[in-house]
Formats: structure tokens, sequence, C-alpha cells
């Protein structure tokens, strides 16, 4: 299965300058919790900006280099493919950024981890084809800076 994790603001903005544009504990920890003891798969630009490696996990990460090879890290140089081919997994892959990863895999998706962060902030780079009419809410938790949903595919 594959699923994807993702905070963005009211005008689906995800990132500035290679990070994320604010810095909310509790969504933090959301992360964290959907993610600890899974594969998560992410393109290079945002694992290379990782702040520290993410422990526990599994990580993929998407390049087209064929001598890119991070240790601890799986390489995916075909990302499409990948998707294809463990859509319909029981095992879940959650994608994880950036936004052109987010974009390729958004068909393929059919669960998704959302923070609808409530204000406002700089970014330039934007998780544009989200629409949340594609999605059915599993689950809503309002908190002071964002509501967090899991989603299915409808």
């Amino acid at each position: 299965m594959i699923s994807f994790s993702v905070a963005f603001d009211p005008n689906k903005g995800i990132g500035i300058k290679g990070s994320l544009p604010w810095h909310i504990k509790e969504e933090l920890k959301l992360f964290k919790s959907n993610t600890i003891y899974k594969t998560i798969l992410m393109g290079q630009t945002t694992y290379e900006g990782l702040p520290r490696k993410l422990v526990d996990r599994t990580i993929m990460v998407v390049c087209n280099d064929p001598e890119y090879h991070p240790e601890g890290v799986e390489v995916i140089g075909d990302l499409i493919s990948f998707l294809k081919e463990h859509q319909d997994d029981e095992k879940e892959y959650i994608v994880c950024g950036g936004a052109s990863i987010y974009r390729q895999s958004y068909e393929y998706a059919s669960k998704a981890y959302v923070s609808f962060i409530r204000n406002e902030y700089e970014t330039d780079t934007k998780f544009d084809n989200f629409d949340l009419n594609d999605w059915n809410i599993d689950k809503e938790v309002e908190y002071e800076e964002f509501v967090y949903r899991e989603l299915n595919r409808k």
C-alpha cells in the first residue's frame, strides 16, 4: 500500500528553501508515531535536508544517480515503476516528500496522514495536486495550530 504523510498550510505550501516553514512539536510527534518502524520513501533533496537521521524506520530515497548510495538507505531509481509494483502490497510505504515525489505518488496512494496547518506561511514549495474531494476522512483531531486527518481514497 502506498500512503503519504504531509503537512501543509491553507495554500498547500509544504516547504521553504528545503525545510519546513513551521516547527510544531505536536505535528512532529504525529509524524514520528505514524512512521516509526515503517518504511518511508522520499526524494534525495528531502532526505539530504533532514536535520538528523530518522531512526527506527526503513528509508528509501528516490534518485536517478546510479552512483548515489548513502549508508543505511535503499535507493529507488524509477519511482513510478516502484509505485505500480507496490501499490497493492499489504506492506505500507509512506511517501514523505518532497513536492515532486508527492505529485508523482498521489494517484497511487490509498491512505494519507495529513496535518492541515491553520496559519499561512511563506513557502516556495507546494503540494498543489492534493484534493480533499478524493478522500474519505477516517479520523480527525483538532490541535491548536493544525487539524490532523487520516484519509482513505474514495
